[in-house]
């Protein structure tokens, strides 16, 4: 199109040799300053002869940023009344195309266009009519620099822009404009995602190249060092790393947040990966998972293989070694019996001595009674957290409570969930002074965990219930509760060991591991 405009316009003027090869010498000293001030924003087409067409990108001069405004076609949720409202540091540049007759400077201006994808192509006219009149103020002398200088930094102060920008919907489809004023007519919508994604870009380019101070270790980096989190806090490489594999290796991995105190914003599992490396990356997966399953309220762990296992009306079964149990008592399935508590567990294993511990595979561990009875007595004193079931004992402090495992708050007065209802006089709260030192063991856990293994490898009595021991491999057992003999393999009474055991009867002698 401008071609086309040089060629018919500028064949209606007669110039001499002479102000044709001054015009052109302007022109190309015009040319060499313009890339010499704007570098890689200029791009020149074709050949260096005339006539001469390039294109330069105006960025627009907001060093404190602006708001826009925009006028959505839609309301949504967050903006009820149809108006989104966002604030940039960078405008998408306009481009400036120009063509340079041979008549220009001395007696015609450069044949432009201008387009600009964020502004109504009404806007864009009254942008054009602005140049022609800064050409009419100096006729005869070179105009493209001063365009660009006006447009960068006039343009939105003309338009009405000085505090913020408008876009509307009813500006995105004006006729009669200006036939220089060039580009994509783009929605509302496109609009906002062009700046937003623009100004992210950009914001992101200048961080790379500016020199920061990581807030952990205080020393300087350029922003290529640093790892930006998406709560836009950034910390230098170096520290994150060790921040995070030190989470990991603790296992720690619910505080693997922002480090910023004020902050505590998600670290994405794809930045994880690469500050983590494979080897820790898979162990804070295990750890993640591992936390997951024990905040589920419905899901409990086999007591003999440890495999995860959802609830289902206080039973639950194994989907590896297929072993019914109830959630409660963690023994077998008892449909119609009531179960054992664990107070009456341990009452039971009173004055019985040693009993085996088979829960790591080690027949010769032995748990004794004393043993039995420090657990009862830790447990006693513990408050399970109402989140995800950790045992916790409180030092000393108030009765708020900050649970390790799972990060969140309890009453240590009555076990429930901290909120704003739970006000009661005994449980009340005073948040201002925070927070008590807790130790939460984990020997505690340990220890259950022990125990529910060792209750699980029992035997319960076929008359009345009662888990009891074998005495090494000796299926043969006597239930001091009723007095009653009866076999682990079959769990029927035995009335004579030489009857109910042989060759056509059960194996005196098996272990525990080949009962499994």
């Amino acid at each position: 199109m401008l071609h086309e405009m040089a060629l018919r316009e500028g064949g209606d003027l007669d110039l001499t040799d002479e102000q044709l090869r001054s015009n052109d010498q302007l022109q190309q000293d015009e040319m060499l300053a313009l890339e010499a001030i704007y570098g890689e924003n200029v791009e020149v087409f074709g050949e260096t002869s005339a006539p001469r067409s390039f294109q330069i990108h105006v960025h627009c001069e907001i060093p404190d940023g602006i708001s826009v405004s925009a006028e959505l076609l839609q309301a949504v949720d967050d903006y009820p009344n149809n108006w989104l409202t966002f604030s940039v540091e960078h405008l998408a540049p306009m481009s400036l195309t120009c063509l340079m007759p041979p008549s220009y400077p001395s007696h015609q201006p450069p044949y432009f266009t201008l387009g600009i994808q964020w502004l109504d192509r009404a806007k864009v006219s009254s942008l054009c009519h602005m140049l022609d009149s800064i050409w009419a103020q100096q006729p005869g002398q070179e105009v493209v620099f001063e365009w660009v200088q006006w447009l960068q930094s006039s343009m939105l102060s003309h338009l009405g822009f000085d505090g913020r920008i408008i876009i509307r919907q009813s500006d995105r489809m004006m006729d009669h404009v200006d036939v220089r004023a060039v580009g994509d007519i783009l929605s509302v919508e496109e609009i906002v995602e062009h700046l937003i994604s623009y100004n992210e870009e950009q914001c992101h380019e200048t961080f790379l190249r500016g020199i920061h101070v990581c807030t952990i270790c205080l020393h300087e980096y350029t922003g290529i060092d640093f790892i930006k989190l998406p709560c836009r806090h950034y910390f230098c490489r170096r520290c994150m790393e060790t921040y995070s594999k030190m989470h990991v290796k603790e296992g720690s991995v619910l505080k693997l947040v922002c480090p910023d105190e004020k902050c505590r914003g998600i670290v994405p599992p794809n930045l994880l990966k690469r500050l983590l490396g494979d080897a820790y990356f898979e162990r804070w997966e295990r750890l993640i998972l591992q936390k997951t399953l024990d905040s589920m309220t419905d899901l409990s762990y086999c007591p003999r293989c440890e495999t995860p296992c959802l609830e289902d009306d206080d039973t639950a079964q194994c989907s590896n070694c297929h072993f019914s149990f109830c959630t409660r008592c963690r023994d077998r399935r008892h449909i119609g019996t009531r179960c054992f508590t664990q107070e009456e567990k341990l009452l039971s294993l009173q004055g019985r001595g040693n009993v085996p511990n088979l829960s790591n595979g080690d027949a010769g561990r032995k748990i004794s009674a004393d043993e039995i009875f420090s657990i009862k007595e830790i447990l006693r004193s513990c408050v399970a957290c109402p989140h995800c079931g950790f045992a916790i004992s409180r030092a000393s402090g108030c009765n708020h409570i900050l649970c390790r495992n799972c990060d969140k708050s309890f009453c240590y007065s009555c076990g429930k969930a901290l909120n704003e209802d739970h006000t009661s006089e005994q449980c009340k709260i005073d948040r201002e002074k925070l927070r008590v030192n807790v130790e939460v063991n984990d020997v505690v856990k340990k220890m259950q965990k022990d125990l529910r293994l060792t209750l699980s490898r029992a035997h319960p009595c076929s008359n009345c219930h009662q888990p009891n021991f074998k005495v090494g491999n000796n299926n043969h057992i006597f239930c001091g509760t009723c007095q009653v003999h009866y076999c682990a393999l079959c769990q029927k009474r035995v009335y004579k060991s030489t009857e109910h055991y042989g060759p056509r009867g059960c194996k005196q002698h098996t272990s525990d591991l080949d009962f499994v």
